[in-house]
């Protein structure tokens, strides 16, 4: 049996509403919203803790009557950097959703060329902003011990090879949470070749069977190129450990993940419809889900801070098979679950979430040590003397300036350029319809 083309069946005008509700749309995936604005404050928390030292936790008196008073979250503090995997495999689950179709359904992929701009609209107008603010102002205050290092940090930015060097990955002062978008854009520069290996050729089910192969072999290709990798995750001369587990190798089991997904989500969408069985039968594995991803965080946490990233790197290809388990579970599941992680907040939270990762931890860490607001005296910073009025006051600042700074961002830089790149109008003005 052929795999039904439900995307196109979504867009014909007068489709009944039960149809239209029971197809699973295997084009915009809805839940993947509050995911990702999840995964992005997860990280948001372990930054913040690292310069606040507070622990997240809440107050639950009404719970008193079986003993639990508060809910903690320290473990997610401690090692909530596990969580930029989740955004890894949500790139690369939405990379391989298109080709996904194409191989399953049918459908035409947009040219390399379209990808590319797509790519580029989403990625640097942002990215870009950041590494030349951040260098004029690194300039201004002398940071650089001389010209030869400003220019090998900027053009290593410039350039997404960063990760390659200590001085401009750990020690730069370009914002070191840029190093993921290196890894995004050497995966993007590698994708295509893959797609093109992939892609389906053919109308027949012998079409879709050659592709499926080819897949299984990429998939096993890539889990071998990290396991062979992952061999040299050891301390060495004194080089940090993140210059080894944070590279794009370490990261191709994830990117292996969410191919997976993508692949095993449209099957399912050219195979089934919505039903309330199948809706709380996702539920329950959802729920499993997030329980498999609870006890894996617990368990990085359970560690020394120096053996945790070697944990997290042992464990990187079953976290990413538990997160990928919940985004397809998710997205099976009533539609009120899935409502919870699409409403229009989590859209929003969605829309400036790559903003707010990039200015969050960088705005931390200058006010409380360049800038001192809230103000402080000394060479010891009030939270490792426990001053818990001055803390409070401090965790209230950072997170209002760095939502501050991600809508700015979004909706000054990320939104205007990525639009002119697309060749739309930089600021979209709705006219008003007379009626």
């Amino acid at each position: 049996m052929m795999y039904k083309n439900f995307a196109g069946n979504q867009s014909q005008k007068g489709a009944h509403q039960l149809k239209n509700d029971r197809t699973i749309n295997c084009k915009y995936i809805d839940v993947l919203d509050g995911i990702r604005a999840l995964s992005i404050i997860i990280v948001l928390i372990f930054h913040f803790w690292q310069q606040t030292w507070i622990w997240p936790s809440i107050n639950t008196p009404w719970l008193s009557f079986i003993g639990i008073t508060s809910i903690s979250f320290n473990d997610y503090a401690r090692v909530g950097y596990l969580f930029v995997d989740m955004m890894v495999l949500i790139s690369g689950f939405l990379l391989f959703l298109p080709l996904a179709r194409q191989v399953l359904m049918g459908e035409s992929m947009s040219s390399w060329k379209t990808f590319a701009k797509k790519r580029l609209a989403r990625i640097i107008p942002s990215y870009l902003f950041c590494v030349i603010v951040l260098f004029i102002y690194s300039i201004s205050l002398g940071r650089y011990s001389d010209i030869w290092a400003a220019l090998k940090d900027l053009l290593t930015h410039l350039t997404f090879t960063q990760t390659l060097f200590v001085d401009t990955y750990i020690k730069t002062n370009l914002n070191v949470v840029l190093w993921t978008l290196a890894i995004e854009v050497w995966f993007y520069v590698l994708y295509p070749f893959i797609a093109e290996f992939l892609k389906r050729r053919g109308t027949g089910a012998r079409s879709i069977g050659i592709s499926m192969l080819k897949a299984s072999a990429v998939v096993l290709i890539m889990y071998a190129v990290f396991g062979l990798y992952a061999k040299q995750f050891v301390f060495r001369d004194g080089v940090y450990v993140s210059m080894t587990i944070n590279q794009l190798p370490a990261f191709l089991s994830v990117y292996a993940n969410g191919m997976i997904g993508a692949f095993l989500l449209v099957a399912i969408a050219g195979k089934a419809e919505r039903t309330p069985l199948m809706a709380y039968i996702s539920l329950l594995i959802a729920i499993a889900s997030i329980f498999a991803i609870d006890k894996l965080v617990h368990g990085c946490a359970a560690v020394s801070r120096e053996e945790a990233q070697l944990w997290q790197v042992s464990n990187r290809t079953i976290l990413s098979i538990a997160f990928v388990c919940l985004i397809i579970s998710l997205s099976l599941s009533p539609k009120w679950v899935r409502w919870l992680f699409s409403n229009k907040f989590m859209v929003f939270l969605s829309g400036i979430s790559y903003n707010l990762y990039i200015w969050h931890q960088w705005l931390a860490v200058e006010l409380k040590s360049t800038w001192r607001i809230p103000p402080w005296t000394g060479d010891v910073p009030p939270n490792q003397l426990y001053d818990n009025v001055w803390m409070n006051k401090y965790a209230l600042i950072i997170t209002i300036a760095a939502f501050a700074a991600a809508i700015l961002a979004t909706y000054l830089v990320e939104k205007p350029f990525s639009n002119l790149i697309m060749g739309k109008p930089a600021f979209k003005v709705n006219k008003k319809v007379d009626k």
